[in-house]
């Protein structure tokens, strides 16, 4: 049985919090409100006997603004949950940390995606290392780690060896396509009996966003007019920006349109992937693609209300995407050497869903909701392919059949459900 305790739920990136605490002074996990950080922070934090304070609680924010040095006096190691609401305390940390050079002395979490506010990464420029907490993967329901296909991907020598692997990775659970993506990775919304408990807990989790949140990040007027741009940027989800005619649709300035995309990844609502744009023969596309952050979110903000009305809806294919980029950006981010993931499509239309690139290697992925697949669509990965033959051995579409199948010399079909549980 699937545990739907979020505290019981292994995270996938434990280990590598752990080992960031053992190396740097401020550790900084960010990630999107409810995905699980505090629940994290807290286990480790009774691993080591640090102190917690949360700044959601008023009288603790209220000392951070007056006098925040009082927060962290005597004491050896501090967990401040939430510091995106003081970001005048990060300067003292960093005095701090200079004049007490202790390893994990700070584990920071904020729900805005620090990275990207300059003031918070100037703050701890050398000082910090910056983990991001996804939501739960179908690998972490099912107890897996996760990520271990992916890993085996990046090093396979051929299609053929990825093909004699198959037996390896099952197909775990027994979850379809809408199920798992309707689902999505928020623990409190998977933990709901019902579809209709998680679209409510869904228009809760937009309403506080909107009114505390945002307002924490910017001063935005008019809320309704931002709540309408959300929705039309996730039905764009896996399209290319295009500021124009997005701005233009909601009925805004572009340059408001681009600062409010702005907002949406500085929160963790959407996600751009630049184009993978090395190519001495083709002429590429090099803007970037947008998606939502997390796929049960973007099904409640595109009109999608349970999993079986996703079955038949137009979206299901840019939301499944949605929910395996999830999965590649947190598998990704635990492989050695570090990775990145983009996209690749040239002027021509020949397109792959996401490029994962690693110091040595580059594994092309596409993505296909479909049980049958057609030569039509692994085209896109054939010529990645023939154009990066030393980087790319091998292509990979992911898809709603039981089988692993070798489509061509080079390309492998394999279940969606085993790459995602394992």
């Amino acid at each position: 049985m699937i545990s739907t305790v979020e505290h019981l739920i292994p995270r996938l990136q434990t280990a590598r919090l752990r080992a960031a605490l053992a190396a740097m002074r401020v550790v900084v996990v960010t990630g999107a409100r409810q995905t699980g950080k505090t629940t994290l922070v807290r286990e480790i934090g009774r691993e080591d006997g640090r102190t917690f304070l949360s700044l959601d609680r008023p009288e603790t924010l209220a000392i951070a603004e007056r006098d925040p040095e009082t927060l962290w006096e005597g004491l050896d190691k501090v967990t401040i949950d939430e510091v995106q609401r003081s970001p005048r305390m990060l300067n003292l940390i960093k005095l701090e940390v200079d004049r007490r050079a202790v390893k994990g002395r700070f584990l920071l979490t904020g729900s805005a995606n620090l990275l990207l506010m300059d003031r918070v990464s100037d703050s701890l420029a050398g000082r910090a290392a910056y983990l991001t907490l996804p939501g739960l993967t179908v690998a972490e329901r099912l107890g897996n780690r996760g990520g271990e296909l992916l890993s085996y991907l990046l090093n396979a020598p051929d299609a053929g060896a990825v093909l004699a692997a198959g037996g390896d990775f099952d197909c775990p659970g027994a979850w379809t396509i809408a199920r798992a993506t309707f689902d999505g990775g928020f623990p409190e919304a998977v933990a709901l009996e019902s579809d209709e408990a998680r679209d409510l807990w869904r228009e809760g989790y937009v309403a506080t966003y909107l009114e505390r949140d945002l307002r924490n990040l910017s001063q935005i007027a008019d809320l309704p007019d931002f709540l309408r741009f959300t929705r039309l940027a996730m039905l764009r989800s896996g399209q290319l920006v295009n500021i124009d005619g997005l701005a233009r649709d909601a009925g805004l300035a572009p340059s408001t349109a681009r600062r409010w995309l702005n907002l949406l990844e500085v929160s963790c609502l959407a996600v751009t992937l630049r184009a993978y744009s090395v190519s001495r023969t083709r002429r590429l596309i090099k803007s970037p693609k947008l998606y939502g952050d997390d796929s049960g979110l973007a099904c409640h903000l595109c009109g999608v209300g349970e999993a079986a009305q996703l079955k038949t809806s137009f979206h299901l294919g840019a939301l499944f995407e949605t929910l395996v980029l999830q999965h590649v950006r947190a598998f990704s981010q635990e492989l050695r050497g570090g990775a990145e993931v983009m996209y690749w499509r040239t002027a021509r239309g020949e397109e792959v869903d996401f490029v994962i690139e690693t110091p040595h290697r580059l594994l092309p992925i596409e993505v296909n909701s479909s049980r049958s697949l057609r030569a039509n669509d692994w085209r896109g990965l054939t010529t990645f392919l023939d154009e990066y033959p030393d980087a790319a051995p091998i292509g990979i579409i992911l898809y709603a059949g039981d089988e692993w199948l070798r489509l061509a010399r080079n390309v492998v079909a394999i279940p969606w459900a085993a790459f995602l549980g394992h």
